[in-house]
């Protein structure tokens, strides 16, 4: 009888322990995503007053600086910003001609693993929702 309870207590210190290492190890997967950070290649689609937009944009992170382009059917500008990777929160500046004049259009959202969410502003043009999606790894 005695040699049964032990055996039980075992078998659940053995589960309790398998749980434990289970949590532990998607505790530590999580992170992951974030530590990858910005960098990479996205599809940013996001809305202005003429309708929905889409780019290419890569993005280089050094520190928490942030560098690389934005790419679409009217050329390729560079970018600026920042990333914060306490928060995930991402902000990514660039500039289009529009009617004689650089459009200054900023982006801000927070990351998590793939995607980025937040706003596109446009100038005084105004301000929509922004999704952004990984679509590879920064070369």
């Amino acid at each position: 009888m005695k040699t049964m309870m032990v055996a039980m207590t075992l078998a659940r210190a053995f589960a309790v322990l398998a749980v434990a290492c289970a949590l532990t190890a998607a505790s530590l997967a999580a992170p992951r995503a974030q530590e990858k950070g910005p960098a990479g290649m996205w599809r940013v689609q996001f809305a202005t007053p003429l309708g929905q937009v889409g780019v290419n944009m890569t993005i280089n992170l050094k520190g928490t600086r942030l560098s690389g382009q934005v790419t679409d059917e009217y050329g390729e500008w560079p970018i600026t910003g920042e990333f914060d990777s306490a928060s995930g929160r991402v902000t990514v500046v660039w500039s289009v001609p529009e009617e004689g004049k650089m459009l200054e259009i900023t982006m801000k959202g927070a990351l998590q693993g793939d995607e980025i969410r937040g706003t596109a502003k446009l100038g005084d043009v105004g301000e929509g929702p922004l999704v952004a999606r990984r679509t590879g790894d920064a070369g």
